[in-house]
């Protein structure tokens, strides 16, 4: 399934198969688009970087959009392997441990995509940030939507760590994916010094 069938599925209110982490993907990706425009717009004049370094934002920002977008899918994906787990039967002991099992696998999958996407998504915005006060002031709209974006993107992958948590049973895992979390959601600045060019 293609990100366009997944929007499709977002937009869709009586579809629910693809939820807040999904969007939070999709929403990282048009940051992504969004800064990495507004890194292009400011070359070939004098604001604060130079024009390789803009490129190089520019090219990193279209590496994360292409990333984040088949974080879509996989975060689609993972949620309907949590649902196929959840449906699965137990009528007997066995086929309890069985489902147990299997939600967990799925949910940990589930942790781990999110995980990653939310990385991507405060990546994004921290080079928004940086960008805030060394680019092309024309395009100061796009690259305050974009940086609003990557931070919807943020705290949507946040919420859905927090939603599948209460799937995993595993205590260290559980704990290293809440320190995920709490990463994703520090406030922090992001400044042309902070990058080694």
């Amino acid at each position: 399934m293609s990100y366009i069938n997944t929007l499709e599925k977002i937009l869709d209110s009586r579809d629910a198969t693809a939820g807040g982490s999904t969007a939070a993907a999709m929403a990282g990706a048009m940051a992504c688009g969004l800064i990495g425009m507004t890194a292009r717009l400011s070359l070939m004049k004098c604001y604060g970087l130079e024009d390789r370094q803009y490129l190089e934002l520019a090219e990193e920002l279209d590496e994360m959009s292409f990333k984040l977008l088949r974080g879509v899918q996989e975060d689609h994906k993972a949620y309907e392997n949590i649902c196929v787990a959840i449906k699965l039967p137990r009528e007997t002991d066995e086929e309890k441990e069985s489902r147990s099992y299997a939600i967990e696998t799925a949910g940990v999958r589930a942790l781990e995509v999110i995980r990653d996407n939310g990385h991507l998504c405060k990546k994004v915005y921290k080079i928004g940030l940086m960008l805030k006060d060394n680019s092309n002031s024309n395009a100061a709209s796009d690259l305050s939507m974009g940086i609003s974006l990557a931070q919807a993107g943020i705290m949507g992958c946040a919420g859905g760590i927090r939603s599948n948590l209460p799937l995993v049973h595993n205590t260290e895992l559980a704990t290293s994916f809440r320190k995920d979390m709490e990463r994703l959601l520090e406030d922090e600045r992001y400044y042309v010094g902070d990058r080694q060019h």
